[in-house]
């Protein structure tokens, strides 16, 4: 059997067999998982043995699959590292990417961004995953995972763009009708956005400090959201108080069609991370990725006066 013709199956086999599953390794390839079945099917009858047992519930390695997988992985291993290596020392960045970022980093940051990267390295095949939930990068094969987060995972290699900020916000017309606050607890008496957290099952508390000062705001208006661009809707349409990070906001408070609310009182948020699994480290797609959100990122998160 030539390898090189069925390299691809082969690469499916190998994730498969690491994943005991085949449904994981659709996920991890971005495949269907009748095109993972088929193309180990291509790959057993090329070899004339089974590589798994197949129930109605779940698969698993025949004996000579565990065999096969064993060498074939060393096989490919060197394949890549020796492409990688000879790629490099031509100064080319080559291979594959897969990229997991939060919705408003992408949409508002690194998207409009994006075709400088692709133009920088058109032998790179880019795949962008859009989620606001902490996947297993492993697991899912994903290179970087772009995420707010108050502390890095201890699992992985992190870099830190830097650290957003909260920003409340409302509409002229709003304003205008309803009134200013003056004090967080005046938030009481107005129409807030709230943001509901799937993941706790709550609305989110309005925490806002001034100096030593700290002032929680308990979340209970009869607006709430999950999704930052729907808040965002919300606010420019005058149904309420939005709170969201700074660079959501800026440019809508820059156009006028929002104003800044509560300005002296303020609320330190998240930074912004880059993990990645530590065995991928020294990936030239990677620390093409990494130099890539260095020059969107680091800007753009530079504290500003408002």
């Amino acid at each position: 059997m030539p390898v090189l013709r069925h390299y691809p199956e082969l690469q499916t086999f190998l994730t498969a067999a690491e994943l005991g599953s085949f449904s994981l390794a659709a996920r991890r390839l971005g495949l269907a998982r009748s095109t993972v079945s088929a193309q180990i099917q291509t790959l057993e009858k090329a070899l004339g043995f089974p590589l798994f047992h197949r129930t109605t519930r779940h698969v698993s390695l025949t004996a000579d699959g565990e065999r096969y997988a064993k060498r074939a992985s060393v096989l490919v291993e060197g394949l890549e590292e020796l492409t990688t290596e000879f790629t490099q020392r031509a100064g080319r960045v080559a291979g594959r990417l897969h990229v997991q970022m939060t919705e408003s980093i992408a949409n508002t940051l690194v998207l409009p961004r994006m075709a400088e990267f692709l133009r920088a390295y058109p032998d790179l095949a880019l795949r962008i995953s859009l989620s606001e939930r902490a996947p297993d990068l492993a697991e899912e094969g994903i290179d970087v995972a772009l995420r707010l987060s108050g502390n890095k995972d201890s699992a992985y290699r992190y870099k830190r763009f830097g650290q957003v900020s909260f920003v409340m916000a409302a509409s002229p017309a709003y304003l205008a009708r309803y009134g200013m606050p003056q004090h967080p607890n005046d938030l009481l008496r107005h129409q807030t956005i709230d943001f509901f957290d799937a993941d706790a099952g709550r609305t989110i508390n309005y925490v806002l400090v001034k100096g030593r000062e700290k002032i929680t705001v308990e979340a209970d208006g009869d607006l709430a959201v999950d999704n930052a661009r729907a808040g965002l809707t919300c606010a420019l349409a005058g149904l309420g108080i939005y709170e969201d990070f700074d660079f959501l906001l800026r440019p809508h408070l820059q156009e006028g069609k929002l104003v800044r609310v509560l300005p002296d009182w303020k609320r330190p948020g998240p930074f912004v991370l880059a993990l990645y699994p530590s065995g991928r480290r020294n990936s030239a797609p990677v620390r093409a990725f990494l130099r890539f959100l260095d020059d969107v990122l680091v800007p753009a998160l530079k504290p500003r006066l408002d």
